[in-house]
């Protein structure tokens, strides 16, 4: 029997790159899967900066196992020719996006016996810095300690809040990042694909990570040590 036959997941981002790869894999798995993207053509149509998105979004969806959000944007530019726009337009998707979903998927979690588990797309961009990503560094650092915020709010309804924080993988985002992360720079010389580290989350979704909340899973290749 598939690993999630009967539970519901809702994964971001899922029109391409990680997204795409993790909609994919837990539908694979038995899981019946929401796919949301701003993107033209996706299945669910959704700005996660707009909470009016979410609330139609959630409207939708009568039950929640799995929240996976990948949804985000890379942008590059050195702090003193950076646009503001640019700045603010990179928290918001990358890291209110995150909030807004955590606001509205928790409370259809908490609904379940059992709780549910929730995933966060980090980067290993949060815990090193690179010239010429502050705005994106800066993201994926406040990703890093809303969920152990997430993770207490989540106890008391048995809800599990991770992350997963790769570096360099093969996504059409990857282009628009700064070359501070070549492969050169990683211990194992390599980058990720997107079926890998969708391998990883769909460990942070099931019953093998039950001890585990409020963790960042570093799937970097070495490049943060």
């Amino acid at each position: 029997m598939a690993a999630l036959t009967g539970k519901t997941a809702l994964v971001t981002g899922a029109a391409s790159g990680i997204g795409l790869s993790t909609a994919d894999l837990l539908e694979d798995a038995g899981a019946l899967v929401y796919r949301a993207d701003i993107a033209e053509g996706a299945a669910l149509r959704l700005d996660v900066t707009r909470e009016e998105d979410w609330v139609k979004l959630m409207a939708g969806i009568p039950k929640l196992d799995v929240f996976v959000h990948s949804a985000g944007i890379a942008t590059a530019g050195m702090i003193e020719g950076c646009e503001a726009e640019v700045w603010r337009r990179t928290l918001e998707v990358n890291l209110t996006g995150a909030f807004l979903g955590l606001k509205h998927v928790m409370p259809l979690l908490r609904m379940n016996v059992d709780g549910g588990s929730v995933v966060l797309i980090g980067s290993a961009s949060g815990s090193k810095a690179a010239v010429g990503a502050a705005a994106y560094c800066c993201s994926k650092a406040g990703i890093s300690m809303l969920v152990r915020c997430a993770a207490l709010e989540g106890k008391a309804g048995k809800v599990r809040v991770n992350s997963i924080s790769p570096a360099g993988v093969v996504t059409p985002m990857w282009k628009d990042l700064p070359e501070g992360q070549e492969r050169s720079k990683h211990p194992l010389e390599r980058m990720a694909y997107p079926d890998e580290v969708a391998e990883a989350i769909m460990f942070l979704c099931g019953d093998g990570s039950a001890g585990m909340t409020g963790s960042e899973l570093r799937f970097d290749a070495g490049y943060t040590i």
